[in-house]
């Protein structure tokens, strides 16, 4: 049996050979071969190469079919004749896609869970909300927002949350209490519709469907409120710091209610102190600004006017029906700023003579006065002679006191002078830092000396014995000032007889004497005439005399004319 089968086998080996050298002979030849258009890449050749027989036979020219067959075992010894050189080999195949040996293996479906991204609970008064994102990617955090909602006031509200297996913790908003999967908030107490957020990050470790477990406790509770409550009044008073007398002062009074509950029937009563006047002529001022909700304020202005100087203190009483008594005070200082300037001196001084003069400046006012200044300034036509602590530049004597308080006084010394007589006013200016100024004069006559001119004639000489004749006697004020009381008297020698007289002033003929009236007041300039007629009743040269006396003139004038008698 062995042997059959050992020949099978050879006459098959033979046959397949002698098929083989059928389909590869030397059809291949060199005129009939076409080149082979390229391979395309990356697909490569299906069938492997084939053999090279070497034929017996000349060459087919045909070329070889696209592929050659497989190859089989050797071929047999050669044919009698040699081989031409065997064609190329033969052609690739068309190209076409590449394909995948085997498709890959689709994973089984995820089966979604009955729950969606977001549920809600709903349990004794106290309702929770749930919502996470749709999907998730496996290794990526996610977060799962919760909301707890009271429908009614609860107590002891505690929300737990278990986690499933195929996530981890990383971290909640605000911080629960982890014990192994499971999450716990105590909430406490919750108000009706208050709602309780909080959030936490997970982190998706496997896939498919994850549902997260909620769980919240609730206790509902009722309450009995009382508002117990307490109203504050508190008030403010302010007003000028300073005024004037005769000022009005304006004050504002602001209340406040500070309490936690409404104060009733707010009263404001200003009981107005001695210095101060009303209009209405009232001493207590009431206003009424009702009830004061907590936290409000109303203000009340009213205006009075300061009466005397000094330092005024106004208090204001506030009060209501349920709530403490308060009162608020300010104070205005009623005063003024004031300095006087008294400067007193001669009132007559002839010229020539030196007048003395004294200032004094006294603060009569209720503050203290700075950088006082002082300053003389004498008439145009005078001139200072002195003046001890002043700067003295030209016509100006100039004091500077730092200060001078309320109620002090000082006083300064000034000297001056004249040649022209004449009535000159000397004023002094009193001036400082707060505005308060002032000033003073003395006006001081310097008198002139009066001067007189006297002439005595007679309008006929000589003149004989019985013959009368008359004397003109003139009197003229040629001096800078007046003069008063200025008598006038003609004495005669016993050859002369007055028989009259006339003048400026009545006259009186007492023997060889004439008196004339004296005259009150002689003006610079001004001029008296006198006329007096004589008889003569001897010969001779006659010398009648004139003589002329005033207040100012203390030791008379005598004036005499000759007269020939013949």
């Amino acid at each position: 049996m062995r042997k059959q089968l050992g020949i099978l086998a050879s006459l098959l080996f033979l046959g397949l050979s002698a098929l083989l050298w059928t389909g590869c002979s030397n059809r291949y030849g060199d005129d009939c071969c076409e080149p082979c258009p390229p391979i395309c890449e990356p697909c490569k050749p299906v069938c492997p190469q084939p053999c090279k027989p070497v034929c017996a036979e000349p060459c087919n020219p045909e070329c070889p079919p696209p592929c050659a067959q497989p190859c089989q075992p050797p071929c047999p010894p050669p044919c009698a004749a040699p081989c031409k050189p065997a064609c190329p080999p033969p052609c690739a195949p068309p190209c076409q896609p590449c394909q995948e040996v085997c498709p890959p293996k689709c994973a089984a479906p995820l089966k979604p869970c009955k729950y969606g991204p977001s549920g809600e609970c709903c349990c004794s008064g106290v309702t929770v909300r749930a919502k996470n994102p749709r999907m998730c990617m496996l290794g990526d955090q996610y977060p799962l927002d919760i909301e707890v909602s009271a429908c009614c006031d609860v107590c002891e509200v505690i929300l737990t949350t278990t986690l499933p297996e195929g996530v981890t913790y990383m971290r909640s908003q605000p911080e629960a209490k982890v014990e192994g999967r499971v999450l716990t908030w105590p909430i406490g107490s919750v108000s009706k519709g208050q709602t309780v957020p909080a959030r936490i990050w997970l982190k998706c470790e496997r896939e498919g469907d994850i549902c997260t477990c909620f769980c919240v406790k609730a206790t509902p509770v009722a309450f009995c409120a009382l508002l117990c409550a307490k109203p504050v009044l508190v008030c403010e008073k302010c007003g000028p710091a300073e005024v004037c007398p005769g000022d009005p002062i304006n004050y504002t009074i602001t209340v406040t209610n500070i309490g936690t509950c409404t104060a009733e029937d707010v009263v404001v009563s200003d009981i107005l102190p001695d210095g101060i006047e009303h209009a209405s002529c009232q001493r207590t001022l009431n206003f009424k600004l009702g009830n004061l909700e907590p936290c409000q304020t109303k203000r009340v202005n009213f205006t009075v006017t300061a009466c005397k100087r000094g330092k005024i203190c106004n208090t204001a009483i506030v009060s209501a029906c349920n709530a403490n008594q308060t009162s608020c005070e300010f104070c205005t200082c009623v005063c003024c700023c004031a300095v006087e300037c008294q400067k007193v001196g001669p009132k007559e001084v002839p010229v020539g003579q030196n007048a003395d003069y004294q200032i004094t400046v006294v603060n009569t006012g209720d503050k203290s006065l700075h950088e006082v200044i002082v300053t003389d300034t004498a008439p145009s036509a005078t001139s200072i002679v002195t003046a001890p602590g002043a700067n003295i530049c030209g016509k100006q004597a100039v004091w500077k006191l730092r200060e001078l308080k309320p109620g002090e006084k000082v006083t300064f010394n000034v000297t001056l002078t004249t040649c022209t007589p004449g009535f000159f006013t000397n004023r002094v200016t009193v001036t400082d830092c707060e505005a308060c100024n002032s000033c003073c004069e003395f006006g001081t006559h310097w008198k002139g000396r009066p001067a007189y001119d006297i002439c005595l004639e007679s309008s006929e000489n000589p003149i004989c014995v019985g013959e009368t004749t008359r004397f003109r006697i003139v009197v003229v004020n040629k001096g800078q000032e007046y003069d008063s009381n200025v008598n006038v008297v003609a004495n005669f020698p016993a050859e002369l007889v007055p028989v009259n007289a006339t003048g400026a002033t009545a006259a009186q003929v007492n023997g060889q004497t004439v008196s004339f009236a004296t005259f009150p007041n002689l003006a610079p300039r001004q001029t008296l005439e006198y006329y007096i007629t004589v008889k003569a009743n001897a010969s001779g040269d006659l010398r009648p005399k004139v003589q002329l006396s005033s207040d100012f003139i203390r030791n008379p004038i005598t004036e005499e004319e000759s007269l020939i008698v013949n």
